[in-house]
């Protein structure tokens, strides 16, 4: 299959080259279309939406998509399109399906956007339930996220420690307040925290360290972002599966739709169950670990770009 992805690289989720990896691992052919570069800032997205359609990027888009006759285009954290670009996507003439996958939260400002697309798939079922609510106009469907195919690597010595690699907020700040045991924070934000010594690496980091980490830990500590997440999994639910390294992870309602709690993913609900669950992972670094086998072998079977692709196809 040939796909056209619409995205922004060089973000800090890095989902735009996640998805290009992904499929090409799968066996695609992938071509890019960059709706803005991250690194220009926000001058580019201001002229675009008033209304500028010069050379960069809108016709060099156009351009791109009618030399390489895609199968299928995707937008990439869709509703951040820029909605000039969009518009004269949608409008070519015997272009393929034109489709949006999302994971973040959105409102009813952002219908202009989702109504050019012929579906919209999103990470998070409760993100489809919004859709339905503010009545927009495609059909829309669930599709989590996926492993990142360049987060692996050889197998490496763990050490006994939980590694979180997100920015903090509010609600993560105070799950880790919460810790009886130290870790290790990753993130540009994150300032020591009273009464633990955890190991803080104050800074982003990119995907080859991104794996090593993951792979150099027992497990990886998952928090949702309470802005962004209803009822969905982010990326770090499946990336460190790879590397089947175990996820001990706060419920969310989509869970059972990826993984078998209690056997192939570790379910905290409060403190205390965070705590017992972190200390026996120290205790049973075995049992740790055969969580984070059956995991991978879930991920393989499942949860691969390869296998976001199909579904999206199945949506054209």
């Amino acid at each position: 299959m040939r796909v056209f992805v619409l995205g922004k690289p060089r973000e800090v989720t890095h989902w735009t080259e996640d998805c290009l990896a992904g499929f090409q691992a799968g066996g695609h052919e992938t071509a890019l279309g960059v709706t803005r570069d991250a690194r220009i800032g926000a001058g580019l997205e201001r002229l675009l939406m008033a209304g500028w359609t010069g050379a960069f990027p809108v016709r060099r888009i156009l351009a791109a998509i009618r030399v390489f006759r895609p199968d299928l285009i995707l937008a990439v954290r869709a509703f951040a399109t820029p909605l000039p670009i969009l518009e004269q996507v949608a409008a070519m003439p015997g272009r393929p399906p034109l489709l949006g996958w999302v994971g973040d939260g959105f409102s009813a400002a952002d219908r202009p956007v989702a109504d050019l697309f012929d579906a919209v798939a999103y990470t998070d079922t409760g993100l489809v339930t919004q859709h339905a609510e503010l009545g927009f106009k495609p059909p829309a469907s669930y599709l989590p996220h996926a492993a990142n195919p360049r987060l692996d690597g050889p197998p490496v010595t763990r050490q006994p420690r939980l590694v979180f690699v997100a920015n903090p907020t509010a609600h993560r700040r105070a799950v880790i307040e919460g810790l009886t045991q130290p870790i290790t924070l990753v993130g540009p934000a994150w300032t020591p925290i009273p009464g633990i010594d955890h190991t803080i690496q104050a800074q982003r980091v990119g995907v080859e360290e991104l794996g090593t980490l993951y792979r150099t830990h027992l497990g990886v500590l998952n928090i949702h972002h309470e802005s962004n997440v209803v009822d969905g999994l982010n990326q770090r639910h499946f990336d460190p599966a790879l590397s089947a390294t175990p996820v001990l992870t706060d419920a969310q309602a989509d869970l059972p739709r990826c993984f078998e709690p209690g056997r192939e993913i570790l379910v905290w609900h409060d403190a205390a169950e965070l705590n017992d669950l972190h200390a026996r992972m120290l205790r049973e670094p075995e049992w740790a670990q055969a969580i984070g086998t059956a995991a991978q072998r879930r991920v393989m079977a499942e949860h691969l770009y390869a296998h976001r692709l199909a579904a999206l196809a199945g949506l054209g």
